[in-house]
């Protein structure tokens, strides 16, 4: 506790009570609880890296802002940073053990956002999800073989629109096995992170497939990529599934895959046409021929994040989203031609400035698709006046 050190965590700008506040949260869901406090605390906090003592962080306090702050209250920070497992230390070290263990031993993935971003009662979903698609129509696809969709992650209320022209192209869909590869919003040791559980929505639990899962557990190098830790509380893959369960009527099943940060790729440091990311897709390819039941892939996945809520100091006017919007428009050109090394070059070029957080399941869903053709069938760019999401909606077939 003398050099505290803040574990990685978020932090956002945000207005309370007409005054610029700082949003901390713990990606990985550790600490549930997000904290608000004043700029100036959140620069202390910052300061917090493990390097320094509560002294150091008081005379460097000092030299920034001309203020003091009393040892006693660092402590007292220090403290309540604690409490809430935030820091890196030996107690948060034996919750995080103590929580990976009970987790492990489940073998279904409970809903974590139930209760939170939708409704945990069976039928106030099924209500919701049935308004949200009233008049959306029937698949627009008959007679063709839908081998993929690429759907938004961002909430219910703001991505409405384009879930509902997307996913009404499901209902034609009756295959037994679904994909869903799905943004990461925390670190990963690993650029894929697949689960082997079964996933419960307030809808019903949706089981894994067996044969598949044996395949992948017995493949020497996908095996190494099954990591259940991440998908605890992540909502990419989550917000997809009371969707597919109410379009689709038959039983199906599920496999859920994570994907990492591919920042090493888009600073250069490494080549997406590497012998790593191709050993992933040619194995995997291998074991969904080898398993021999028709699958739909699905990504969930935002495109552009630029704005005060993600750093961006300028203002957010019409011609910046004019300017985002077209730069998106060049990177679904390459989506709509189910070109992957096109895709990740359109983000490369601008070196992901404005942080397309669907780069990396995108990118690998276009790779397993290949063969397949791509209608991008809708998009919306969603803002608030000082920050912005962009996500689009697609659709691929035979």
């Amino acid at each position: 506790m003398e050099n505290p050190k803040l574990r990685w965590i978020e932090a956002h700008p945000i207005i309370q009570d007409g005054e610029e506040q700082i949003l901390l949260r713990d990606t990985e869901g550790v600490a549930e609880r997000a904290l608000i406090v004043p700029k100036g605390v959140a620069f202390i906090i910052s300061l917090m890296d493990g390097t320094r003592a509560l002294r150091d962080i008081q005379a460097e306090y000092m030299r920034v802002s001309g203020e003091l702050i009393y040892l006693d209250d660092l402590q007292g920070l220090v403290d309540a940073l604690d409490s809430q497992l935030l820091l890196f230390n030996n107690h948060y070290r034996e919750c995080l053990a103590q929580m990976r263990e009970e987790y492990a031993k489940n073998p279904v993935r409970e809903p974590f956002l139930a209760g939170k971003s939708y409704a945990e009662n069976r039928m106030e979903l099924l209500a919701f999800i049935d308004e949200m698609f009233k008049g959306a129509g029937s698949s627009g696809y008959a007679g063709k073989e839908i081998t993929g969709m690429l759907a938004p992650h961002i909430d219910y209320a703001r991505g409405v629109e384009v879930y509902r022209e997307t996913y009404r192209h499901l209902r034609s869909v009756e295959k037994p096995l679904i994909v869903i590869l799905g943004t990461c919003h925390r670190p990963t040791d690993r650029i894929w992170s697949i689960s082997v559980k079964d996933f419960s929505t307030p809808l019903d639990v949706i089981p894994h497939p067996e044969g598949l899962c044996s395949l992948i557990r017995e493949d020497h190098v996908l095996k190494q990529y099954i990591d259940e830790w991440p998908h605890r509380n992540e909502h990419s893959i989550e917000l997809q599934l009371p969707l597919i369960q109410f379009m689709l009527n038959n039983d199906f099943e599920m496999l859920p895959i994570l994907t990492g940060s591919m920042q090493e790729y888009v600073n250069g440091q490494k080549d997406p046409d590497d012998s790593k990311v191709a050993e992933i897709i040619g194995h995997f390819k291998a074991v969904l021929q080898a398993y021999g039941k028709p699958y739909v892939i699905i990504a969930g996945a935002d495109l552009a994040h630029i704005g005060a809520q993600f750093g961006d100091s300028y203002a957010l006017d019409t011609g910046t989203l004019a300017a985002s919007k077209g730069k998106d428009e060049v990177i679904l050109q390459s989506v709509s031609n189910v070109d992957s090394r096109g895709f990740f070059e359109g983000v490369k070029a601008e070196r992901d400035a404005r942080r397309i957080c669907g780069l990396a399941p995108i990118f690998f869903q276009l790779c397993l698709l290949q063969d397949s053709a791509c209608d991008v069938v809708s998009y919306k760019q969603w803002t608030d006046g000082r920050s912005s999401v962009s996500f689009a909606g697609g659709v691929f077939y035979k």
